[in-house]
């Protein structure tokens, strides 16, 4: 998105301040919801392991595919080290950020979908609707200016496809 462009989005959330709010709370609160999403995901599968409920094989894939996918999503944009948004002369953030490159994928977003594909072999319901706020943080990501559309598309992509994968077979 170039400057010109993203300044409609500044000027309409700017005029609206609770609108603002709600855009800076919902990048604070969502990662937080994806983190305890995670690890309620690893209680409900050490209980389930140790009533016989769920296999340990299972327990296994839900700590070491989210970490590949981690680990492989954060490797990939050191490699491409794309640039951010902001990083254009003229272009304003509404979320005041200081990173430089490192912007494809959003990790925020990988993240997000790889602990909801987490969830499919247990609650496919809960996978549903993480995967729903997912795409609701990738939206937050880039008004907020953080991220390009394809950087949020891209982490949900990588995070829910490797992630589904890994979980799956």
């Amino acid at each position: 998105m170039r400057p010109q462009q993203y300044r409609k989005v500044y000027d309409w959330f700017t005029a609206r301040p609770a609108a603002l709010r709600a855009l800076r709370l919902t990048g604070r609160a969502l990662p937080v919801l994806f983190a305890g999403a995670y690890l309620a995901l690893l209680g409900l599968l050490a209980a389930g392991t140790a009533a016989g409920v769920y296999p340990m094989r299972l327990a296994v894939r839900a700590v070491l595919v989210p970490g590949a996918v981690f680990g492989g999503g954060s490797a990939l944009r050191a490699a491409l080290d794309r640039p951010r948004p902001y990083q254009q002369p003229g272009f304003v953030p509404l979320l005041p950020k200081e990173t430089q490159g490192k912007s494809f994928p959003s990790r925020h977003v990988l993240s997000g979908a790889v602990i909801a594909a987490a969830w499919l072999p247990v609650s496919p319901a809960a996978a549903g609707l993480l995967a729903a706020l997912t795409a609701a943080l990738g939206v937050q990501r880039v008004l907020a200016g953080v991220h390009t559309p394809a950087d949020a598309a891209a982490g949900a992509l990588l995070g829910f496809g490797l992630g589904a994968l890994g979980m799956l077979l």
